[in-house]
């Protein structure tokens, strides 16, 4: 730094002016002492006031003289240390100062004036004063301004030279002061660069403190692990020391076991082909036996058939409703009905006007007067029969339904008197279930029975109603044209919706769409009547793949609509024309089957479509059970007569012997 300040300010001193205004001084005294008027006065106060100028001109001299030579010592030292800015200020106020020294005069002259003044008007109080005095005073006055004058411009002068001199001594500063600000700026951008560098290398190296550190601890930890792990494999080594001990002890008992084994498994060999030999001879035997089996199926299925043709094609069982709150009979007592056994029913006429249509009076009774009939038929359910019990005498005609013979089960009374119960019963799944609902479970669980003797069953399932002498399929979509025709000796319905089924579920999710669709409405003798005949029609094909035999039964399931008096129901509009279908297709029905008792050349099954739906399984080749069901209120006793007299009838006849379907 040294090198780059300019040689010629090396030991610069401000230029001493002590010397030069001391010797201004001493040379002025005698040219003011001269100019001094010599002329003689009187002695005034202003005389004393200005007594003795040389000495104080002398005092005057000697003070510029020391601050001429204090100020460029002081400013000298003060250069030596300060900055060019404070350099630029001092010289600034010294040429200030010098500025001011004619103002200075002015006001000095001014006072002058103004201390004349003052005297002239003290003299003037006191004593005249003389215009020569008033003179006098003035031209000492204005010789010493002009002493004190000079002596300001010799002051100025000495200052000027000063400024010049330290105006060269200030460049001098600011050069080096300006190069010494180049070196100051470089160095604040060297140390930037050093700090930026600096920065950069202490993130890195901190980066790498950090990644040595996680180094460490990672590698802390593998030593943790592989310290656990050396320990567990130590432990390891020792119990696979133990187990190896252990083995070794336990493989020479098992040499011994393994021959112990070898010598059994001789014995088993020889064993085994005595078993062998034992169940060829027992495959032999099965083999017999499941033939003798099937033997014993087709005998049973024959012996069966012929229990139900010694009981009756045609078969009728008597059901008295059980008491319901709406019949209000509150001792529980049905006295105009007496069941006498399983097989026979007593009525009693209770009112002495009681009278009986002409079909009435001939049919069979018997009792002591007109006031008591007594009927015969295959079975008699009281009133307390359960469900599962009128089951079990019906489940036989199932059973044919199997074997490949028509079956056709149905139920017939006034309305009002439970067939619809029979049938269908109340809550699914219950103690309640019907008949229909019972009977698919059966189907259903021999089917599966019989798959161990080689029958595999096809079921299809199809369900309608007739009302007012129209078909309406009530499974498929309503409306449409259907008719009844009889093809290969199968009675068929056309555009009638058939599913197949292959569980009792299936056929309860078709009885519940069924009886959604099924007209019913309230009539004088029940609120819910059943307006229509439901016949469901079950169509089982079986086929035996080890005998080569074949069955092709249907099962009809019919509830009929209730029998009742036109006067008695109260029908009127379409319950009226209901009524007088209903009654017609019964009173067919009645028709058709005696025409077939009596071996007639010409059967009715047209005049009904009931009939002629039914052809198949009213006909000698058919097993038909009638359900007549009966009210046990008083109120309905004519009714309950009718039904029986009619059912008398049918339990009467001989309609032939039942044939099995070939396929």
């Amino acid at each position: 730094m040294a090198s780059k300040i300019p040689a010629f300010t090396s030991g610069l001193k401000p230029p001493s002016t002590s010397s030069s205004l001391s010797n201004l001084a001493k040379r002025r005294v005698p040219e003011m002492t001269t100019s001094q008027p010599t002329e003689k006065r009187p002695r005034t106060t202003d005389d004393t006031q200005t007594s003795n100028p040389s000495s104080s001109r002398l005092v005057r001299s000697k003070s510029v003289s020391n601050l001429a030579t204090a100020a460029p010592n002081s400013k000298s030292a003060t250069l030596s240390r300060a900055p060019s800015s404070t350099l630029r200020s001092q010289a600034s106020s010294t040429l200030s100062r010098t500025a001011s020294r004619p103002t200075a005069c002015a006001n000095i002259t001014k006072k002058v004036d103004s201390i004349s003044n003052a005297i002239s008007n003290k003299g003037v109080k006191a004593k005249p004063q003389t215009l020569e005095s008033r003179m006098m005073i003035i031209e000492k006055r204005l010789g010493e301004l002009e002493t004190e004058n000079a002596e300001k411009k010799d002051t100025i002068t000495v200052l000027d030279s000063s400024k010049k001199s330290l105006e060269v001594h200030l460049k001098d500063k600011e050069s080096v002061v300006n190069i010494l600000s180049e070196e100051i700026d470089n160095l604040k951008k060297e140390i930037r660069t050093l700090e930026v560098s600096n920065a950069t290398e202490r993130s890195l190296l901190e980066n790498k403190i950090r990644e040595l550190e996680f180094q460490k601890s990672r590698a802390e930890r593998e030593r943790t692990n592989l310290e656990g792990e050396l320990i567990a494999s130590q432990k390891e080594i020792v119990g696979l020391k133990c187990s190896i001990a252990e083995m070794s002890s336990a493989s020479a008992g098992m040499r011994a076991e393994l021959e112990m084994l070898q010598r059994q498994l001789n014995s088993e060999k020889t064993d085994n082909t005595q078993l062998r030999n034992n169940l060829s001879a027992a495959t032999a035997e099965i083999q017999e036996l499941q033939t003798r089996l099937r033997q014993e199926e087709t005998l049973r299925r024959q012996l069966h058939n012929t229990v139900q043709e010694l009981k009756g094609n045609i078969r009728v069982f008597c059901r008295i409703r059980s008491i319901i709150p709406s019949d209000k009979m509150p001792s529980g007592k049905i006295p105009h009905l007496n069941v006498l056994h399983h097989r026979s029913l007593e009525v009693h006429k209770l009112n002495s006007d009681m009278t009986l249509n002409e079909s009435a009076m001939n049919a069979p009774a018997s009792g002591k007067g007109p006031s008591k009939f007594e009927f015969t038929f295959d079975r008699v359910f009281g009133p307390n029969s359960t469900q599962q019990e009128i089951f079990e005498e019906l489940s036989q005609l199932v059973q044919s339904a199997l074997d490949g013979y028509n079956v056709c089960i149905f139920a017939y009374g006034q309305t009002g008197s439970g067939k619809t119960f029979t049938m269908e019963g109340g809550t699914a799944g219950s103690e309640s279930d019907g008949m229909i609902p019972r009977s698919v479970r059966l189907i259903f669980a021999a089917c599966e029975s019989l798959k161990t003797k080689g029958w595999v069953y096809k079921i299809e399932a199809s369900f309608l109603e007739i009302y007012n002498e129209q078909i309406r399929d009530l499974l498929g979509p309503s409306g449409g044209n259907h008719e009844i025709r009889v093809v290969n000796n199968e009675t068929i319905v056309t555009n009638l919706k058939v599913e197949e089924v292959t569980n009792e579920k299936q056929v309860h999710n078709l009885l519940a769409r069924a009886q959604q669709q099924r007209a019913v409405a309230s009539t004088s003798c029940n609120e819910h009547s059943s307006r229509s005949h439901s016949v469901l029609r079950l169509k089982l094909t079986g086929v035996n793949d080890d005998t080569t035999e074949t069955s092709n039964g249907v099962l009809y399931m019919v509830d009929l609509a209730g029998s009742e008096r036109l006067k008695e129901s109260g029908a009127t509009g379409d319950r009226l024309v209901e009524t007088k279908h209903i009654n017609k297709s019964l009173s067919n029905l009645g028709n058709v089957i005696m025409a077939l008792a009596t071996k007639e050349s010409h059967i009715p099954y047209r005049n009904s479509k009931l009939t002629l739906l039914l052809q198949q399984a009213l006909g000698g080749s058919a097993k038909t059970l009638m359900f007549v069901n009966v009210s046990p209120r008083e109120n309905c006793i004519n009714e309950t007569v009718n039904s029986l007299r009619f059912a008398a009838k049918v339990n009467s006849c001989h309609i032939g012997t039942a044939v099995k379907n070939n396929s």
